[in-house]
């Protein structure tokens, strides 16, 4: 079954949904041994981009239809960046809305982009965005090989997750 053509917004929202769910999970919990941040705007650009990339490298295809661009700081969704950058270096809230709401359940629904999504959280949000942005402006990578507040050539990311960073 193919998945369903998301927006970077829909995966931004899922990531800070996800993000502010285990947050409050841990409070709960009283589980105060690892520091749990939320995720600033920069933070959430370079979730975006390694959702892009994995999901590229597995399923051969897009995971949303937005371009990435290569600014200063590494790749950007301009859509994104422009509704979340109010936040500044706070981490981001967003409020729980019936169509907020509407787009988690369907990404929830959807296995195989969830099933992506959840690997990509897991082993890229325990960075801090400084370090995300680091590993995004590796020598030789998408982000590296274009030029500056240009759109990063989507073959370029499929085949630097393929052959760099998604172990098959």
């Amino acid at each position: 079954m193919a998945s369903k053509n998301y927006t970077a917004q829909d995966i931004a929202k899922w990531f800070l949904y996800k993000n502010y769910a285990e947050q409050k999970e841990k409070v709960a919990s009283n589980d105060d041994y690892e520091v749990y941040e939320g995720i600033t705007h920069l933070k959430l650009q370079k979730l975006l981009y390694n959702a892009q990339g994995v999901y590229l490298a597995i399923k051969g295809n897009r995971l949303f239809q937005d371009e990435l661009e290569a600014w200063t700081h590494g790749p950007v969704v301009r859509e994104v960046y422009d509704t979340y950058c109010v936040f500044g270096k706070n981490p981001i809230i967003i409020p729980s809305t019936p169509e907020n709401d509407e787009i988690i359940r369907e990404i929830e629904s959807d296995a195989e982009t969830k099933e992506i999504l959840d690997m990509v959280y897991d082993n890229f949000s325990i960075y801090t965005a400084w370090q995300l942005r680091e590993m995004s402006h590796a020598k030789g990578s998408p982000w590296d090989k274009t030029e500056k507040n240009k759109n990063i050539d989507i073959k370029l990311i499929k085949e630097y997750f393929e052959n760099e960073v998604v172990d098959r």
